[in-house]
């Protein structure tokens, strides 16, 4: 069936590499109306085009070796979408006569040049009827005859600018990208496939394809690649302590992770091959010049992928090498052969000049990608990239890889045959080739387990479920049949008699045959693959399914009763910037990278970049304050007092137990606008340590009002000024350029000595000892504000003397003014070791601390003036406060946890206030009519979903959840009208009529608000 018809030029539509495959296989293009206007619209009047005298054919064209047939209509596709894509003055019948060769099948002779220009130079000149095609057969087509055949009476002829436009680009070399990345990947998934059936042909140790082994090496095609090679080996009994086996060989251990560079290579080489999709073809210049840059980008790309294809071709003949080697081992030890069988020296020496061939094709292709990569590296600014030179020997690599793949699986099923043995029948041996590929783990008609005796075959062989297909379908091809998995009337026994060689004709023949089925069952752009592969994927994820489930480093699941704490926290914290006026608001969890870059000084290197989704590069948030900063540039915000509670994502190595984690809340407070100086900033920083029943003054501090209201235990707020730190590290010496990794530095000393961050200062950021020192001097100084203020500010000090601290230490007295007029000094301490490495701070700094608690800071910020104008170029002063909340909940857990346990209690996982219970049959109806009642009045209640529970188990579930209050009833209650109301805690019991209900609960559970743990000792029952 001919593929669906591709619309080139569609408004809206993205292209993809899938549809340039499908136009590579013959799909029909039909050029969107509208794009047609489009071009015509913009192409010359009629009567102004001029054509250019067509070109003279060159002599020696035959000489030249032309890109495959594959390549050139990829090729034709790429020109045909920039010319629809763009405003390149080429007519519309030039198009039209793209889109017509495409559609008859039609060829042009294009040479295999070094860039594309000489290529899609014949591609114009093949437009003007100079050149010839390349018919399926091999045979050459003038090319005005190829152009009468496609329905071209008349080339459409060119003009100059036309032709310019024509030779412009990297159509060819994008062409032959598409192919090598989409056919790479479905090459790339066979050869995973193949790779651990050569495992159990060795008998190999596949222990580092395990999880723990692939996952120690950071990479995600690695990760995938070890994932997919044990789904396929799953049930295997041919690996790992096989005595007969080879042990740890480096061509299995290495596998994934040299299959998962080549995945990440092929996804590299994609990228620019999808741009080029979208590329827009542009007009020829006054002089007649092509404009059209083309981005050295896809040609390094497509050498990496050429160098990462021949690193897993040599990686499969190793494998093939070790298998052939041990082929007349293996036979010897077989089970006896029959009497028409080759011997087993020939059929190893016939399968090692298979695997010689595969070697040189490799070899030649490792000189090609050399040459190419050489071109590159060597080429001047002015010649033309070697893009398609580069894109060649990718295809030749990728050539070699299919080349290399096709020998190794032959390898493996002939080794594998030759230990398993022919079996006595066809019945016996179909048994024995698929020993597990049923995906419900033997499961048989009626739903009963196989015996494992029978399906283990005559030797007792058991391949993975996946490869057991792999092995089927591979014999089947070598065999002759059309490469499925299935077999007809004795097929398997002609197979295994083909397939051990037997029968007329030299082993070296025999093998030569049985290689090129199976390069053909094997070839990526074959339909039957794609249907074999597909069956591998459903038993890839068949079996996933039974992995360990595990959690990604650095993230963590929340319990329901972890939950309950969080929410806890969540509610006072909101409550109290709310308390204050704050507005909330939201930003996208990704941002476009340019506007998180170089904003976090030398933690960039910590912010999470995604995959290209679609041309923005987008990365996830690192924190709540930069995307707050855009929101205020892009919406021309004025003075705003906002909070944001949100997740942000940090790609550090975490620290679960001292709350460092890769994913994380923050609870950020900022005031941005123009406000008097250290206004904003008292409000954020005053402490008033009132009374827990006192209600706060409407002036009370963010920060230290939510540790107040928290109470995690004691703690102080250190602060800084960072134009007073920029000034010290002048004085000391420090250039300017490097103040702010020195400022990171100074960051550590909350967790590392002075002798440790001077040693980072001297030996990894090249600062001179004495300055170092310099720098000592100052950083040890803190205390008391008006104190340690008093003393900077001294005449004699030099941080008096200097312009820029001078001036912080001014603001700083203003603000500890402030904050003493309010009675707030108490937890602040002038720290002048507090550096904040974030490199958007510009004035007040500051950061709390637990005393004697060992978890890092539990709050931080400062302000940041000049933030907002990185992305509008006016500059809104601003300052902030982010808490700490994984770290607040981390030490509100253990806290309530050691209560409770103190207590002999626990952390309840509920808010529910009411059980409605019953006594007796038949009354769930009721019970759920009861506590429809209560919902509606606002009550939160439970009701069993038993039918006819026991009243043991309703009162036990009613104190293990810590519900205060119990409705109970039964046939009698219900005949009165009533209902039995218990309080739990109390040993209490009323009743209540039934129309009184909810109003009574409503008043009895007004004093259960705050009920966190539950207390089972009858002294404590209150649970408060």
């Amino acid at each position: 069936m001919a593929p669906h018809a591709v619309i080139a030029g569609g408004a809206g539509s993205t292209m993809s590499l899938d549809q340039v495959l499908a136009v590579v296989h013959g799909a029909e293009v039909v050029v969107d109306r509208a794009a047609a206007l489009r071009v015509k619209k913009n192409s010359p009047a009629p009567k102004s085009f001029q054509p250019e005298e067509a070109p003279a054919a060159a002599s020696d064209a035959a000489a030249v070796a032309s890109l495959k047939q594959a390549l050139v209509r990829a090729a034709m596709f790429y020109k045909l979408l920039s010319l629809v894509n763009g405003k390149s003055g080429v007519r519309l019948a030039v198009v039209e006569s793209l889109a017509a060769l495409l559609n008859a099948c039609v060829v042009p002779a294009l040479p295999a040049a070094d860039s594309d220009a000489a290529s899609l130079a014949a591609l114009a000149a093949f437009l003007q009827g100079v050149g010839s095609a390349v018919a399926a057969d091999g045979t050459q087509q003038k090319a005005s005859d190829a152009l009468a055949a496609a329905g071209i009476q008349s080339p459409p002829g060119l003009s100059a600018a036309e032709r310019a436009v024509m030779q412009d680009g990297q159509s060819a070399a994008a062409g032959t990208a598409a192919i090598c990345c989409h056919a790479g990947k479905l090459l790339l998934a066979t050869a995973n496939a193949v790779a651990v059936l050569s495992a159990e042909a060795l008998q190999a140790d596949v222990k580092a394809l395990d999880a723990e082994g692939v996952e120690s090496q950071p990479h995600k095609g690695a990760l995938l690649a070890g994932e997919e090679m044990r789904a396929l080996l799953e049930g295997s009994r041919q690996v790992n302590g096989k005595k007969a086996g080879v042990g740890c060989l480096p061509a299995v251990s290495n596998a994934a992770q040299v299959h998962g560079a080549l995945l990440e290579a092929l996804n590299a080489a994609a990228a620019p091959a999808k741009a080029e999709l979208a590329m827009a073809a542009l007009p020829a210049a006054k002089d007649g010049a092509a404009q059209q840059a083309s981005s050295p980008t896809l040609a390094s790309s497509l050498l990496l992928l050429a160098t990462s294809l021949l690193k897993a071709a040599a990686l499969s003949l190793s494998r093939s090498e070790a298998i052939s080697s041990r082929l007349a081992q293996v036979a010897a030890s077989a089970p006896a052969a029959s009497p028409d069988e080759p011997a087993p020296a020939a059929v190893q020496e016939g399968m090692q000049q298979l695997v010689a061939a595969a070697a040189a094709a490799v070899d030649a292709s490792k000189q090609q990608a050399a040459a190419a990569a050489s071109k590159l590296a060597l080429g001047s600014g002015d010649e033309p990239l070697p893009s398609l030179a580069a894109a060649l020997a990718a295809y030749a690599a990728f050539q070699a890889l299919q080349q290399s793949v096709s020998v190794e699986a032959l390898a493996a099923a002939t080794s594998l045959r030759l230990q398993e043995g022919l079996p006595a029948n066809g019945v016996a041996a179909e048994a024995a080739a698929v020993p597990a590929a049923d995906a419900n783990d033997g499961a048989g008609e009626g739903g009963k387990k196989k015996d494992k005796k029978k399906d283990e075959g005559p030797q007792g062989m058991q391949l993975g479920k996946g490869t057991a297909l792999l092995r089927t379908y591979v014999e089947h091809a070598a065999a002759g049949g059309a490469g499925t998995s299935g077999s007809g009337e004795n097929g398997l026994e002609s197979q295994l008699k083909l397939l051990s060689l037997s029968g007329d004709g030299s082993v070296a023949g025999a093998l030569q045959a049985a290689l090129k089925r199976v390069a053909a069952a094997l070839d990526p752009q074959a339909h039957a693959l794609t249907q074999h592969l597909a069956a591998l994927r459903a038993v890839i994820e068949a079996n996933q399914a039974q992995r360990k489930p595990k959690i990604a480093k650095g993230a963590r699941d929340f319990m329901p009763d972890q939950m309950a704490i969080r929410e806890v926290a969540f509610g006072k914290i909101t409550g109290v910037f709310k308390r204050h006026g704050a507005v909330s608001i939201d930003t996208p969890v990704f941002e476009l990278r340019e506007t998180l870059m170089g904003k976090y000084g030398e933690d960039s290197k910590l912010i999470y970049d995604l995959a290209d989704q679609g041309g923005e590069l987008l990365s996830l948030r690192y924190d709540l304050t930069v995307p707050f900063a855009r929101f205020v540039a892009l919406h021309g915000v004025g003075n705003i007092k906002r909070y944001h509670i949100a997740k942000v994502y940090r790609r550090d190595q975490p620290q679960m137990a001292r709350g460092r984690f890769r994913e994380f809340f923050q609870c950020d407070f900022d005031i941005a606008g123009s406000y008097p100086t250290m206004v904003p900033d008292a409000e954020v920083l005053k402490t008033d340590t009132f009374a827990e029943t006192a209600v706060p003054p409407a002036s009370a501090q963010v920060l230290v009002e939510i540790l107040d209201e928290l109470r995690l235990g004691e703690y102080e707020v250190k602060l800084n000024h960072r134009r007073l730190l920029d000034a010290m590290l002048d004085i000391a010496g420090v250039p300017p350029q490097k103040f702010r990794p020195i400022c990171s530095a100074i960051d550590k000393l909350d967790k590392e000595p002075w002798e440790v961050v001077r040693a980072e200062m001297v030996e990894e950021k090249g600062l001179p000892g004495p300055v170092a020192d310099r720098i000592g001097e100052f950083v040890v100084l803190r205390g008391r504000p008006m104190e340690l203020l008093e003393r900077l500010t001294a005449a004699a000090h030099p941080l008096a003397q200097h312009a820029e601290s001078a001036a912080a230490l001014e603001e700083l007295g203003a603000l500890f003014g402030f904050l003493d007029a309010l009675g707030a000094l108490g937890p602040i301490v002038f720290d002048l070791s507090l550096a904040r490495g974030l490199d958007y701070y510009t004035g007040v700094i500051y950061e709390a601390v637990l005393k004697g608690a060992n978890v890092g800071s539990i709050a931080a910020g400062g302000r940041y003036d000049k933030l907002v104008g990185m992305f509008s170029g006016k500059e809104v002063p601003a300052v902030g406060v982010s808490i700490g909340i994984e770290r607040v909940f981390a030490i509100m857990e253990a806290q309530l946890r050691a209560q409770a346990e103190q207590a002999g209690g626990t952390i309840r996982e509920t808010e529910s206030e009411v059980l409605v219970a019953s006594v007796g049959n038949g009354m769930q109806p009721r019970r759920m009519r009861v506590c429809s009642e209560l919902w509606a009045g606002g009550i939160k209640a439970e009701f069993g979903y038993k039918v006819n529970p026991k009243m043991g188990d309703q009162l036990g579930y009613a104190l293990k959840q810590g519900i205060p209050f119990m409705v109970l009833f039964g046939e009698s209650e219900v005949a009165e009208g009533v209902v039995k109301v218990k309080d739990l805690d109390a040993g209490s019991e009323e009743v209540v009529r039934q129309e009184e209900l909810v109003a009574r609960l409503q008043e009895l559970v007004k004093g259960k608000a705050e009920r966190r743990i539950v207390y089972h000792q009858k002294d404590d029952a209150s649970g408060k």
